[in-house]
């Protein structure tokens, strides 16, 4: 269980009103979680804290019932960041490089590019993948390093709608394997209801009562989740009920 408990940022400076005010929830363990919101809520102040990259006035958030350190959370931001210098094979292995007790073994890591669909590509340079290979390859590197937390920051934001079909179904596969617990961020609210057991809904600060700045729905669709969902009167009426939280922020 990740519990985050009565969170508060700010950030320093004269009359600097709180990001995140008092939130809380309980994610469970083995799901995926999607975050989404307008720009500004508080997202990616988040997504630092659960990366201990910025620590909070107030509150913690604690993960199997202690505080959640960075060694338990893999990220992967909205560039892929790969090494254009390096082979695809060689930006899965970085992170052992970086950190010698990460412990990627090249086998597995061949085993995880095949299953990705880059077995041919494994001695190509990143320039030579198209977008969505390119992705892959940072989606497996960021496997690699083996957490039981996957925070991902809009991973397919910049692709076109039908290569983020695509390569949304693509995750699903991959995580129906792992069944580690993912968090998404992302402002596609098909993309959220498509891929997630629950959707977080974070407000922003100031729009709703003090410790109700977060909010939850519960997506109870069958897994695993197929194309033609989208099409469900069920998937439409969870993407009104998210829209309209949304809109009622703006």
């Amino acid at each position: 269980m990740i519990d985050i408990q009565d969170l508060t940022f700010s950030f320093k400076g004269p009359g600097q009103a709180p990001v995140l005010d008092d939130i809380h929830a309980q994610l469970p363990e083995g799901h995926f979680i999607s975050l989404i919101g307008k720009s500004g809520s508080g997202k990616s102040t988040l997504f630092k804290i659960l990366t201990q990259d910025l620590t909070p006035q107030a509150g913690q958030v604690t993960f199997q019932g202690r505080p959640l350190g960075a060694q338990e959370v893999a990220y992967m931001p909205q560039k892929d960041l790969l090494l254009p210098w390096a082979s695809v094979l060689d930006n899965v292995l970085l992170p052992q490089k970086l950190n010698p007790k990460v412990k990627v073994h090249r086998d597995q890591a061949l085993a995880w590019l095949d299953k990705a669909g880059l077995a041919k590509v494994t001695q190509a340079l990143p320039q030579d993948l198209s977008g969505g290979m390119r992705q892959r390859v940072a989606f497996v590197r960021t496997l690699m390093m083996d957490k039981p937390i996957l925070l991902l920051d809009e991973p397919f934001g910049t692709l076109d709608y039908f290569t983020q079909m695509e390569m949304q179904a693509w995750l699903l596969d991959i995580w129906q394997d792992l069944k580690t617990t993912v968090i998404l961020i992302t402002h596609n609210i098909e993309e959220a209801v498509y891929l997630s057991d629950h959707v977080m809904i974070l407000h922003p600060a100031g729009t709703t009562p003090k410790g109700q700045q977060l909010d939850r729905v519960t997506i109870d669709l069958d897994r695993p989740r197929r194309q033609d969902m989208r099409y469900l009167p069920q998937f439409v009426q969870y993407k009104k009920v998210l829209e309209e939280a949304i809109h009622h922020d703006l």
